[in-house]
């Protein structure tokens, strides 16, 4: 039985990645050269500094920093979603529909908790979370399973009765490596990937949450 549910942040509750991936291609094209498409979605979901170390072993660059590289794509981020980005489909309704169940709710991201806690004060959404997770605290980034074990751990539930609301594939490995169920609600360009059918159920955006849905994934 689902008793708590675990959101992701960027790209399912905010549309953020397309400003990730600006703000990188501008940092990493002043120092060296700008990531391919291919590149962005090998990284999609993982920590921040995992997507620097590994674009600096691809392309480096002289007078690496990792803390300054890492500061400047954030900022360029938070400023980017703020002036242009919007919750997505189906968020606001979702919260409603957990809420309802009585459910617990939780967020955890690869972001940085300082860009987390911008963006959701930003969307006046931060008191939709009883706990709030980032997985720069964490060993490991997604696909591992950390920062969803962290939030289970925080709200006082068995993994295997939680579940996961992702739209990276990398976060949907680390949902069933953590045991839970995983709705995966994936970009529109990559709903029709085959590697997604592992989640328990798929959304085109989380407007199609419904009643029958539910029934059926609490069941499985």
């Amino acid at each position: 039985m689902i008793k708590a549910v675990i959101y992701d942040m960027d790209g399912l509750l905010i549309d953020s990645e397309p400003y990730w991936r600006v703000a990188e291609s501008n940092v990493f094209s002043r120092r060296s050269s700008a990531p391919s498409e291919a590149d962005f979605q090998l990284m999609m979901g993982r920590q921040i500094k995992e997507v620097i170390e590994h674009w600096f072993t691809i392309a480096p660059w002289e007078n690496y920093s990792l803390e300054e590289t890492q500061k400047e794509i954030l900022l360029e981020v938070i400023r980017l979603v703020k002036e242009k980005g919007k919750l997505l489909p189906g968020v606001i309704e979702s919260f409603d529909f957990f809420r309802n169940k009585n459910l617990s709710i939780a967020l955890a991201s690869s972001s940085p908790l300082f860009l987390i806690q911008e963006l959701i004060r930003h969307f006046k959404i931060e008191d939709q979370f009883s706990v709030v997770c980032s997985a720069e605290f964490e060993l490991h980034g997604k696909p591992n399973p950390d920062v969803f074990l962290t939030a289970a751990k925080k709200l006082f539930v068995q993994p295997q009765n939680c579940l996961v609301l992702e739209d990276s594939y990398n976060g949907l490995l680390a949902a069933k490596a953590a045991g839970m169920k995983c709705i995966a609600v994936p970009e529109e360009f990559q709903f029709a990937q085959k590697r997604f059918d592992i989640a328990d159920l798929k959304l085109g955006n989380l407007n199609e949450l419904s009643e029958e849905k539910w029934t059926i994934i609490n069941q499985q």
